[in-house]
Formats: structure tokens, C-alpha cells, sequence
């Protein structure tokens, strides 16, 4: 066989491969990671009705759990090419339902403002992760700017501008993480923005019992 033609055909193996492992091993492991994540959350969610901390009945904590349930339904769904599709429709929309749920938090106790926040942010954070692994584009860009960063950092330190004991490992990660959420923010908002409003439209009146777990 011809040698050219012998590289070619092992090289269409190996990327037929790659793929096979992505989508049938890889990917589908993600997303359960991802949604065991979050019943999780659901978890502390339910904790917080359950200790009076937040009322099983107010929107704040209704409106969350609804995001949180959509999210889970569509984990598997969630990509690059999604995110800009839902950003092209969110310019259509009439209102934003994330918004209005931010407004139902401010309602409540600062204790429980702080706890549901919180259990958001874990979600975002959590969505955040799960969206940037699993684009190759969004991983590259955020790659690109740790680096950048990382540049920077050493350069300050080369040039005496910063302590080099100030530069830990807890320092780096941190960084890391922070680009991470920067870069993601936004479409996880507009995402969630959209999942909470499917899954308004999808249980209508008859929505889902506050107190179910």
C-alpha cells in the first residue's frame, strides 16, 4: 500500500477515534457529572425550605428550583452553538425572566438572600464549567487568557513590581477560576434566563409543587 495513502487512512481512524470516545464516552460522563452537580444544589435548595430559612412558597425559591430542574433536563444540550443561538433569540425577547427572579430575592431576609444567592452562584459556576469544557473555542479563549495573565504576572515579578511571595498556587487558581466565570458570565445568564422561562411555559398553572423533592 502506498505509504501517503496508509497515513491518511490511520489518521481518518484515529479522528474517528477521537470522536467516538468524545461523544460516546467523554461527553456523556460530563453531563452526568454535571447534573449530579446540581441535584446537589436542588438538595441544599429543598434543605433551606425544609429550615424555614427561605418559604417553600415564595417565587425566589420556586423560580430557582425551576431553573434548576430545566437545567438538569437540559444538560445535554448545552454547547457553544447553542449559546449563540440563544443569545440571537434573547434580543427578542420580551422580558427577562432572571431579572425578575433577582427582584423576588431582594424580597427576602438577608440570611436567606445570602444562602439562595449563594446556591446560584454554585449553579452558574457549575454551568459555567460545564459549557467552556465542553467547547473547544472557549476553552482555547480562556486558555489564552490565563496565559495572558500568567505573562503579565511574571513579568511584574522579573521587574520587581511584585512580590514573588505573593504568588501562590491558591493565587493562580484563583485566576484561573475568575477568567473562567468572566468569559462565561454572560451567556450562562442568557441561558439560564431561557431555561427558567421554558420551564415556566412547559409547567404553567399546574407547576411543580414547591415542597416536591
Amino acid at each position: 500500500m502506498n505509504p501517503v495513502i496508509y497515513e491518511q487512512i490511520m489518521s481518518l481512524l484515529g479522528l474517528i477515534g477521537l470522536w467516538a470516545f468524545w461523544y460516546y464516552l467523554w461527553k456523556p460522563q460530563r453531563v452526568d457529572a454535571f447534573r449530579q452537580e446540581l441535584f446537589g444544589l436542588r438538595s441544599e435548595l429543598f434543605d433551606l425550605g425544609a429550615n424555614q430559612v427561605v418559604p417553600f412558597d415564595h417565587a425566589a425559591y420556586a423560580q430557582l428550583r425551576l431553573m434548576i430542574n430545566g437545567t438538569i433536563r437540559y444538560a445535554h444540550q448545552v454547547s457553544f452553538p447553542t449559546l449563540l443561538v440563544v443569545i440571537a433569540q434573547s434580543e427578542h425577547a420580551p422580558s427577562d425572566p432572571l431579572a425578575v427572579w433577582k427582584k423576588h430575592v431582594q424580597e427576602l431576609p438577608e440570611d436567606g438572600r445570602n444562602r439562595l444567592l449563594a446556591i446560584h452562584n454554585r449553579v452558574s459556576g457549575a454551568f459555567a464549567k460545564h459549557l467552556i469544557g465542553g467547547s473547544i473555542i472557549l476553552f482555547s479563549y480562556v486558555l489564552l487568557r490565563v496565559l495572558y495573565a500568567g505573562a503579565k504576572a511574571l513579568t511584574l515579578l522579573l521587574i520587581g513590581k511584585k512580590d514573588f511571595r505573593r504568588f501562590t498556587v491558591t493565587q493562580a487558581r484563583y485566576r484561573v477560576e475568575n477568567e473562567r466565570k468572566n468569559v462565561a458570565r454572560a451567556g450562562v445568564d442568557v441561558i439560564e434566563a431561557r431555561v427558567l422561562q421554558d420551564e415556566q411555559r412547559r409547567t404553567g398553572a399546574k407547576r411543580e409543587p414547591a415542597y416536591a423533592h
